[in-house]
């Protein structure tokens, strides 16, 4: 039996140069001398107002009412109020041979549903780039530049390997060492301290949102737009929009003496009903709950990070 390939699409925006005969127009002209002639530039001085420019593209601050800049503008183009889950930032070559900060946005990672098929159209390229010349101009830049990218998801017999291995590496990550003493045939699943197990799970999450760098982030990031674990991602995403669109400011009210229940929505309705339904915790079935919700932190903290951080608090006291 055969399965037509799943169609995914990217929106990619570049931040261009600075404008000629400013500070910064000097910073980005030592950037590109230092970078290439092999220099470090991780803490170039331009390199920290690039990071700090997509910060404030991207970064929400507060929960999913609170709109991020990247949002608003692509969501007066569409017109939809478009939420964007995630981004990837990276540094790219461009057609001039030096080197800018840009940011990907795929498919999967924006709601509402209609927003996210737009960008499998082309002419949502064409006019934002319409409208980019004003926007750079508000940022002091000489041109910003969006571009899109179409491709299909070949399933592979290899990814369910690498997305079992994830899972399994997520959960022994929180785990740490508390099961080496023993086998996991012979453990007594009444010992199980599982609420203590989904915070740090919750905490690490956190952590590894933080970190792209690390060897959990650049598998999940790889994996989780790919059969089988987009799937399951796409259930992360909707408990983290769930999670991301509580009220801040009415949260400590309505959490006061709930934070034992907390961490179970970061598990998600299907784990948390099966577990009523047979409260034994299998060896596997652990490893389940605290995978889903390592990876439901991390989602939310992408998505808001605002709300992570006080729902973490919350969790922790």
């Amino acid at each position: 039996m055969t399965t037509t390939p799943y169609s995914l699409a990217s929106l990619t925006l570049v931040l261009g140069a600075p404008v000629p005969g400013t500070q910064e127009a000097q910073d980005f002209a030592d950037f590109q001398s230092r970078a290439a002639s092999g220099e470090s530039v991780t803490d170039h001085v331009w390199a920290r107002h690039e990071h700090a420019a997509l910060d404030a593209l991207t970064l929400r601050a507060g929960p999913l009412g609170t709109h991020t800049l990247l949002e608003t503008m692509i969501g007066s183009i569409l017109p939809i109020e478009v939420i964007v889950a995630d981004v990837d930032r990276q540094w790219v070559r461009h057609a001039d041979g030096d080197l800018y900060v840009a940011l990907t946005i795929v498919s999967e990672d924006v709601r509402p549903r209609a927003a996210a098929n737009t960008l499998h159209d082309p002419s949502l390229v064409t006019a934002l780039n319409a409208v980019a010349d004003s926007l750079a101009a508000l940022d002091g830049r000489q041109w910003l530049d969006w571009s899109a990218k179409r491709w299909h998801d070949e399933e592979l017999p290899e990814h369910s390997a690498r997305a079992v291995a994830l899972i399994q590496s997520m959960a022994q990550y929180v785990l740490g060492d508390s099961t080496s003493v023993r086998s996991e045939a012979q453990a007594d699943d009444a010992e199980v301290d599982l609420l203590s197990e989904l915070r740090r799970a919750i905490q690490y999450g956190r952590a590894c949102a933080a970190d792209d760098g690390s060897a959990l982030a650049r598998e999940l990031r790889a994996l989780r737009h790919v059969d089988p674990l987009r799937h399951e991602w796409e259930r992360v995403l909707m408990d983290a929009f769930h999670l991301g669109a509580l009220d801040t400011a009415a949260m400590p009210e309505r959490l006061s003496g709930a934070a034992s229940a907390l961490p179970w929505l970061y598990v998600g309705k299907e784990r948390t009903d099966r577990l009523k339904a047979d409260p034994l915790i299998t060896p596997r079935f652990r490893r389940e709950l605290l995978a889903r919700a390592f990876m439901t932190a991390y989602a939310l903290d992408r998505l808001a990070p605002q709300s992570s951080a006080l729902l973490a608090a919350t969790i922790a006291t």
